[in-house]
């Protein structure tokens, strides 16, 4: 009878993990959804696609160095299971370019300016300014954010914004950066 009940239990808990939602029946047996699990806890709208976010220097002749990818995805080790600090940084970049990205794309904002004195904005400017290196000769930086679906290479990544060129320090440039061929 145990057996049974937990079988039961199990193909019903299973069966409402259905993807698209379509189907409401559990709601009739367990409305307060404390008999049959949520397996999504946080994330009942899975992400599809990743955001990128990628910089790039002004030289004092005017010459733009090429796109660089922030990132610090370092090769995956065992004891990355239990410690790897690097993805805390990378988790809240990503975080970032999202919030940047979604304003943008749901039309929140009154003018297109407007998007430079929100906090993301002023957080990933403040990160590729401060924490990646810079060309010797750069004066200005910018960045641009793009969607992309990871690893599916079928479908195109969408630019989804460019940031205007920012003044940077010299203090900033970190010195021994090759020069882009």
């Amino acid at each position: 009878m145990l057996i049974t009940f937990l079988g039961a239990w199990f193909a019903a808990a299973t069966i409402k993990q259905e993807p698209t939602r379509r189907l409401e029946w559990h709601r009739k047996i367990d409305p307060g959804g404390l008999l049959l699990p949520e397996w999504r806890f946080f994330a009942p709208h899975p992400g599809v696609h990743d955001n990128n976010v990628l910089y790039r220097d002004e030289l004092e002749d005017g010459e733009l160095t090429p796109w660089k990818e922030i990132t610090s995805a370092v090769p995956r080790k065992i004891r990355h299971i239990f410690w790897l600090p690097e993805h805390r940084i990378d988790k809240v970049i990503f975080d970032l370019a999202g919030e940047v990205s979604n304003t943008i794309l749901d039309g929140k904002l009154e003018s297109p300016e407007d998007i430079q004195l929100s906090l993301p904005y002023l957080f990933l400017l403040n990160h590729v300014t401060h924490n990646h290196p810079h060309h010797p000769r750069a004066i200005r930086t910018q960045f641009l954010i793009a969607r992309s679906a990871g690893w599916d290479e079928s479908e195109e990544p969408l630019i989804v914004f460019y940031s205007n060129l920012h003044p940077i320090k010299r203090s900033t440039v970190r010195p021994g950066v090759k020069v882009p061929t």
